[in-house]
Parts: structure tokens; sequence; C-alpha cells
């Protein structure tokens, strides 16, 4: 997997520099995150964004232009490989084009930019993410690392243009940054577009957010927690996931789109149940908790018995952590989880999901719990371990959320033309993706991709059956009052 010294640069004079643990365990080692920022109605000034990128990374991020690369005989281990200086016959990045000689509307990828549902009903969009991928990427992008060639560079960009809109698709290795660090990339990228000088980066000294070196073995294997597990754990928590792949081996996968409107009223609606269990002092639900026990719940409507799942959110230690201060950028990694186990059935009330979501978050982002997960990482990676959390026999549900990586994103230096003036206020971007395993089920994964245009877009599997059934809850009930 990966490239060996980068083509044309003598060995000696390649700076190497080893990857820690958080940004090289499996399966986070082989993923590129892929990015699609859709620009309704908007031009963007490529010729201003490519060289602003090129100098983003020549003086700002020379990391970015490094390549990935196995040392010999370093099983699991990953360098960057870093040229001193860069030649000019170097590629920095890969960056193409591509015009589309009709409107982006008549493709029918999308739902219409202006919607035809009632504000507060949720739908379906009429193709999925691996569909659009397909319609926005070229054809040699290689979706996994170990698919690269010897000389791919770490960032990809290709622009898809429109007659009425634009799309702005970015591949980058999660080894490299998870979706905060991507974000601040691009915000740093285009305030060199508006001729502006971004903000340095943040260094760490190697080992920072490793966690606790003194952290004992049993803690590491907490159970009902994100834990390390042995050999025959690990096979018992895939058993639990085969009966209902067996059973319906059959997967679709959509994009869910839950407006802003319903999900404030659900969110209404479910505390005052909550306030009636557990008093007032239950903790508040946050939009983010509604829609995670949306998708929870929507994966697990045709399971008549409730069986017990691990619902694990992907939560994000900056601004938390004590190296990492919110005000600072900081490329890499720093994932880690919130973990609710709790039995999940059609008849599960969302309120419940709702708020033993929010509980884990809150225990997730700790500082104690912080700290553990990150010495978590670092011991499944130096055992090679494939992360998987869910306890033997059982089932999982991994969620994540990127609206706190994209909000707030101000690409007007960046617009060509638009429906306000070059410079102005431009409208946001739609930003779908997916930065997850290839070639495995999808259904055990939901992903909140972006808020915009007044809702929530949510990446959504199941098997067929299960889609089916909430195909027709949307149409029957798209106000989602019966969950």
């Amino acid at each position: 997997m990966g490239s060996e010294t980068p083509a044309g640069i003598p060995a000696g004079d390649v700076k190497v520099i080893p990857l820690e643990a958080k940004d090289r365990w499996r399966p986070v080692d082989n993923i590129r995150s892929m990015l699609y920022f859709v620009f309704r109605d908007t031009a963007l000034r490529a010729d201003a964004m490519r060289p602003a990128l090129d100098r983003l990374i020549r003086n700002h991020l020379p990391i970015l232009g490094a390549r990935l690369a196995e040392p010999r005989g370093g099983h699991g281990l990953l360098e960057y490989h870093l040229p001193e200086a860069f030649p000019d016959d170097y590629a920095l990045f890969q960056w193409s084009t591509k015009a589309v000689a009709s409107t982006l509307e008549a493709t029918r990828l999308l739902p219409r930019s202006t919607p035809t549902q009632p504000a507060r009903a949720a739908c379906f969009a009429p193709c999925s993410v691996p569909e659009l991928e397909a319609q926005w990427i070229p054809s040699d992008w290689p979706l996994e690392r170990r698919l690269e060639r010897p000389d791919t560079p770490l960032l990809l960009v290709h622009i898809t243009s429109y007659t009425d809109a634009t799309v702005l698709a970015l591949s980058l290795p999660h080894a490299v940054a998870d979706q905060m660090g991507y974000a601040s990339v691009i915000r740093a990228w285009l305030q060199l577009v508006a001729g502006q000088e971004p903000a340095p980066f943040l260094e760490l000294r190697p080992g920072a957010l490793d966690g606790p070196a003194d952290i004992s073995l049993k803690e590491l294997r907490r159970r009902r927690t994100f834990r390390v597990t042995n050999k025959a754990e690990r096979t018992a928590s895939l058993m639990g996931l085969l009966p209902g792949l067996v059973a319906n081996p059959r997967e679709a996968r959509r994009i869910l789109f839950l407006p802003e409107t319903l999900v404030r009223d659900l969110r209404a609606r479910h505390e005052e149940s909550l306030e009636a269990e557990h008093g007032e002092d239950a903790a508040a639900l946050t939009n983010g908790d509604v829609v995670a026990a949306t998708l929870a719940k929507l994966a697990h409507l045709g399971r008549k018995s409730p069986k017990m799942v691990t619902l694990i959110s992907a939560i994000n230690g900056r601004g938390r952590h004590p190296a990492l201060p919110a005000d600072r950028p900081y490329l890499h990694n720093c994932v880690v989880f919130a973990v609710a186990r709790m039995p999940i059935g059609r008849d599960t009330p969302l309120s419940e999901l709702a708020y033993r979501h929010r509980l884990s978050v809150r225990r997730g982002l700790e500082v104690g719990s912080i700290e553990r997960d990150l010495a978590v990482t670092r011991e499944m990676c130096r055992r090679r371990y494939v992360a998987h959390v869910c306890e033997p026999f059982e089932l999982s549900y991994a969620l994540t959320n990127w609206c706190a990586a994209w909000r707030g994103i101000d690409f007007a230096p960046a617009v060509a033309e638009s429906g306000t003036a070059a410079g102005g206020d431009a409208p946001a971007p739609l930003v779908l993706g997916q930065s997850s395993v290839r070639g495995v089920p999808a259904r055990f994964s939901g992903q909140v991709m972006c808020k915009a245009d007044h809702g929530y877009w949510c990446d959504f599997a199941a098997s067929s059956k299960t889609v089916a059934l909430v195909e027709r809850l949307l149409e029957s009930d798209p106000e989602l009052r019966t969950l």
C-alpha cells in the first residue's frame, strides 16, 4: 500500500516523518475521504483557486505535498515522505476539470432547488452518495489508499461545471486529517484566495495525543465501551451481524433529507416527554441527538423484537483536549467515541434513543474519556486490530456527524458569479461525501454529512426490505409523528 520515495526525488533529499497511531490505525489507514461541495447557481474562480492551493502547500502546509509510504519491513507503519524542496515538475496535488452541457437540475441527481415537499417533510433524494460520486470524480481516482499509484498526490481536486451549478470534489487520505482537519485546510485555502494569510497550523510534539502511557490493560478492555478486544470477542461480535445479512442480503443506500423545522419539532416534542420521565434535570437534547436517533430508529424499523445494539458516535477532541484549543487549526486526527448500549426495535421510542445518545456524548467529551479513547486507539494500532465496537453476538450502529466541521464555511472569495456580486455573500454549499470502508455492508452506519438548504443531509443505508418500510413511512407520515 502507498508509495516508496516520491518519483524522481533522491532518497537523501526526502524527510521521513512517521505517522502517529491515531492517524494510521485500521481501517483509517486505507480510507480516502471524499467530499463534494455543490454550489447551485454559482461558478467558482478556478483560476484563483489553483494557484492559491499551490501557495497553501508550498508556504503553509508542505506536509500536504508529501507522499504516504510503508517502510520496508514495517508492518502497519506509515510515513510521510516529504521532499526537502519541491522540484518544479513535482505534483503537489492533482487538478482536473470537466464541463457538462446541461443544468444540474436537469440531471435529477439531487432534489429540486425549489422544494416541492412541505417544509416539515422528510424525504429521500433521487440518488445515493455512490451514484453521485460516479458522476463527480474522474474514473481513475483511487477510492482507497491501497489502489493508489506510487506517484499519487495526497490531495486530489476535480471541478465539474454545469450550466447552472458547480461541484467541487476533493479526496484526501483519512490518515492525513479527520473532517475538522479537512475543514481547516479548506478554510486556509479560501483565505489565500481572498488575499489573506491563514493562521499557522498547530504542531504538537509526538505522542501528545497518545493517551496515558500507564493505563492498565483492564481499563483498555473495559466492556461496553470503545475498547481493546481479543480474537474470540472480535469473531463473536461479527456473529451477531450475520443473521440479518443472511436473512436480508440485499442492501439499499439513500440520501435522507431531514428539514430543520421537522428536527426542531421532534426535539421539542420529545424533550417534553423526557422531562416528564426524568424530571427537570433531564439533559437537554440537541438537533444532532434527534438526527442521530432518527437514523438509528429507521435503520431498525423492520425489527419486531428489540435486540441489543451498541450505538457508537464519532466525536472530536478539538476544544476539549488540553493540547487542542478550539481556536487553533490542527490538521490531523483526533477522533474519539461516544458509546451507548440499548435494545432497539421498531417500537423503541425516538426520545429514548436521542436521550441515550446525548448522555453518551456528554461522557465521551470529558477529558478523561478522550484520553482513554486515545490510549485504546494507540493499543489497537499496535496490535493491528480493526476497530469494531460491538459486544459479542449483539449489533452495532456507528454514527458520524460532519456538521460542526462545515458550519459557517465561506466560499465567497472563490465565487465567480452567483445571485450576489462576486466576493459578496455566497450561498452555503451542499456538502456531501463519504469517509468509510469500501466493500463492506453500509447498513451498520449512518452519516450526517451537512446542514444546508434548511435541513440535514444524511447518508442512510439498510436492508432493501427495511428501506422499503422507510419509504412507506415517509409517504404516510413525512413528519415522523409516529416515531
